[in-house]
């Protein structure tokens, strides 16, 4: 199958009101048959509606649409031989399904093409939920790609007998990625990991086969973390497939290293470098060698078009708190100017009730009662100097700032985290002050963390220019000062385990690298300590959201010490 759909418009045009008026008709047959479950003639109806639907689809070959239609009949067939399948999950599923079968069609017929990728989501949703296997994401790719021959000599690790206990460290890195993305962790530092972990395997692997899965695997994860592109369930597994190939060699060694990499595995990375767009020399060369077809949409048009066929996306929270903010500094804005221009500007001017609404409505709208409720305090006391020939004081308009600067804190981190019950339970019954100053010390913490953050990326640069040179120590001399840096940030903000990684970090620079007499296996000793680095790294960025956040990260930075002779006290 190619990547590139035809449609054939004149025939969906022809028959698309009759299919759906069948698919209404049946979809009403199970809505009455989950009130009725006694009536089995209305799930007879309802499969007899889906077998005409089936043939049509037939007739006007509209690729996609028609496995989600034998997805529904098996469904509803199952239902019919065992009425306790007809549960609520499953309902609730074929529910879905009829509601994307008349879009998917209003879609073809509007855009004037198909894209049945955009039907993978709901068709594996049916065959999962019966226990069948899931279509990869590249279904409908149709590519076949073959693994390549290995060039070069094989790698002398793979002879060694360190290298069960390597790969074992690696894939710890791997699994910890792995899990943190599938828990629902921040992408990029998690992906930042894993690429890690792959790197150092395609070394391991040079000249053999399976350095090619490292290198793809890698470069996968790479767009995907450099392009922002989604994390679906059927990236999750392809993730967790890679780890049970890690897992494989960990086990097998250099017995699996000459084997070639399965085709759907190498189909799927491919389909994803192509949806990504990526410039990247890497990515250019690779589709170019495998001579994988380029897909007629990409990433962001996909998803796009995913949001189009399943209804309006919702607002995330960022572009929420974005408009909220931008409204106040509507407010404040006005504030200034009668501030400066005489509070009586205040009474001239009308469309600052309308703002004051609009925040006011959209923070009850989404939960934020008390901060509501003190804007709409606002808008009363507003209204009241309107009627009132008084004179409107510094102290009045003080009064209002600080109802604005409570409200900008309590959404200014909305952005940043879901809106659950209980942060709206400790944002409504908080008082003004626990919410400003928590917001002050949140945006101080931030500016420690960023700076941490900062200060491991310049001893990053450091290394990475000590190795280009020959090692010349005139990089690495100031690094000493930037970690130790980074320890005090770490100790200031109570996280005792970061700050004793980071100060075993600055004893191995100051004791080893800036020693006399440079160590003859220097390259190896850096690859292990950039482990660490990239394990610290990834904790700072995990405790921007939660300063509680799991500290087991660490562990990876502890092991690479511990293998460098600095053990984390």
């Amino acid at each position: 199958m190619s990547s590139n759909e035809t449609l054939n418009l004149a025939s969906l045009k022809m028959v698309q009101d009759e299919l759906v008026a069948t698919i209404e008709q049946s979809a009403q047959r199970l809505e009455q048959y989950t009130h009725d479950r006694s009536n089995e003639q209305l799930l007879q109806d309802c499969m007899d509606g889906i077998r005409q639907i089936r043939g049509t689809l037939n007739l006007i070959q509209l690729k996609g649409i028609d496995l989600l239609a034998d997805e529904l009949l098996e469904h509803i067939s199952a239902m019919a031989a065992d009425p306790d399948k007809a549960n609520e999950r499953n309902l609730d599923l074929l529910g879905s399904a009829f509601f994307v079968l008349p879009r998917y069609l209003e879609y073809c017929s509007q855009t004037s093409r198909s894209m049945a990728m955009l039907l993978i989501p709901a068709i594996n949703d049916l065959r999962i939920a019966r226990r069948a296997t899931h279509l990869p994401e590249s279904h409908f790719y149709g590519f076949e790609p073959l693994s390549p021959e290995p060039s070069g000599s094989p790698s002398a690790v793979l002879q060694s007998a360190e290298l069960p206990e390597l790969v074992r460290r690696l894939r710890h890195m791997y699994q910890t990625g792995l899990l943190k993305l599938l828990q629902g962790a921040r992408v990029a530092p998690t992906l930042t990991m894993m690429i890690r972990a792959l790197e150092r395997l395609s070394r391991i692997t040079e000249g053999a086969r399976l350095q090619t899965l490292w290198q793809m695997a890698g470069l996968t994860l790479t767009v995907v973390r450099d392009q922002d592109m989604r994390i679906s369930r059927s990236r999750k597994l392809l993730f967790s497939t890679i780890d049970r190939e890690i897992k494989r060699f960990q086990f097998e060694g250099k017995a699996v290293a000459g084997r070639p990499v399965e085709s759907e595995l190498l189909r799927e990375m491919l389909y994803i470098l192509s949806l990504s767009r990526s410039e990247l020399p890497e990515v250019i060369n690779e589709l170019k060698t495998f001579g994988a077809p380029v897909t007629r949409y990409s990433e962001k048009e996909l998803v796009r078009e995913m949001e189009s066929l399943q209804g309006p996306s919702a607002n995330t929270m960022t572009s929420m708190a974005g408009v909220l903010t931008d409204e106040l500094r509507n407010v404040k804005n006005i504030l200034e100017r009668a501030a400066q221009g005489g509070p009586e500007l205040i009474r001239e001017t009308p469309e600052l009730d309308e703002i004051l609404k609009k925040v006011a409505d959209i923070l009850g709208m989404i939960g934020l009662t008390s901060p509501a409720d003190a804007l709409r305090l606002e808008m009363s006391r507003l209204n009241d100097w309107r009627q009132d020939t008084r004179v409107i004081t510094n102290d009045d308009l003080s009064v209002f700032a600080d109802t604005l600067l409570y409200v900008e804190c309590a959404i200014s981190g909305l952005g940043k985290t879901t809106l659950s019950d209980e942060k709206l339970h400790a944002i409504n019954n908080a008082s003004r002050d626990e919410v400003i100053a928590s917001s002050h010390l949140a945006e101080a913490e931030m500016l420690v963390i960023e700076e941490a953050e900062s200060g491991l990326a310049m001893v990053k640069r450091a290394l990475a220019a000590f190795v280009e040179s020959n090692f010349d120590k005139g990089h690495i001399r100031n690094i000493v000062g930037t970690l130790d840096t980074v320890r005090g940030g770490m100790f200031v903000l109570g996280l005792p385990r970061a700050t004793a990684v980071a100060a075993a970090c600055l004893q191995f620079i100051d004791e080893c690298l800036l020693q006399n007499d440079q160590p003859a296996s220097v390259q190896h000793l850096l690859e292990t300590f950039a482990d660490a680095i990239i394990s610290l790294e990834y904790y700072l960025d995990s405790i921007k959201l939660d300063k509680q956040a799991d500290t087991s990260v660490l562990q990876i930075a502890e092991e690479s010490l511990q293998a460098l002779g600095y053990a984390v006290h």
